[in-house]
């Protein structure tokens, strides 16, 4: 595995860890706080807030959605 394969499966792993998060969150902000403080203990991949910010609301409504 290439440098690159390697970090699109560091990228893989937080989306999956973040989108557990989602599913644990009982509201969008705790579920975005908790995953930026998950970027920055674990340096999983170097994201900006603001990202991590759009992935969870992409997250929190695909999941939300099915319960409406």
């Amino acid at each position: 595995m290439g440098m690159s394969g390697y970090i699109m499966d560091l990228q893989e792993q937080f989306e999956d860890q973040v989108a557990d998060i989602v599913k644990e969150s009982e509201h969008v902000a705790e579920a975005y706080a908790s995953a930026v403080k998950l970027n920055n203990e674990h340096h999983f991949v170097n994201w900006e807030n603001e990202e991590i910010e759009y992935l969870v609301d992409e997250l929190w409504s695909e999941y939300w959605s099915n319960y409406q």
